[in-house]
């Protein structure tokens, strides 16, 4: 299983192009995610944010029950394939300023990965490497690192 596979959401969240941006925000609020994708007949058409809600529906002066999930929905998805190095993610993410990718193997949807898991992941790793330095140094000082009081075990 690649590193991907272990980060991203495999519940995903969809809509159709025809239910209404409010529709599509309940759906987003009860399943605590900040993105939807838009689907039709099995395919990925397009992918709904709370920045897309924002932006081109609150801020536009749009109707959130009127207005159609196709009318404003980023129609231009891209995707990251499961296989691919996790680097591929953060340059994706950073070029782009994207905050959600689909997911996708063999050119079918699979998951969607956000960027608040990539960096929960990304943050762990780190969390591990300055433990693990700490203890390297300890050892390297010839201290025990498993000595939290002090002593000597052989007392």
């Amino acid at each position: 299983m690649s590193v991907i596979e272990t980060l991203m959401a495999t519940d995903t969240i969809t809509v159709s192009p025809g239910d209404s941006v409010a529709e599509a925000a309940r759906r987003m609020v009860a399943n605590h995610v900040g993105a939807v994708l838009v689907l039709e007949g099995g395919q990925v058409r397009g992918l709904l944010s709370e920045r897309d809600v924002a932006d081109r529906v609150v801020a536009a002066g749009r109707d959130p029950q009127r207005t159609l999930v196709a009318e404003v929905a980023t129609r231009d998805v891209v995707s990251i394939d499961a296989a691919a190095p996790l680097r591929n993610v953060l340059e994706i993410f950073r070029a782009r300023g994207f905050r959600h990718l689909p997911v996708t193997r063999a050119g079918r949807l699979v998951g969607i990965l956000s960027t608040r898991d990539f960096l929960a992941f990304v943050v762990q790793g780190l969390e591990r490497h300055i433990e693990r330095s700490r203890y390297d140094r300890s050892l390297a000082e010839g201290a025990d690192p498993y000595d939290h009081f002090g002593g000597s075990y052989g007392k």
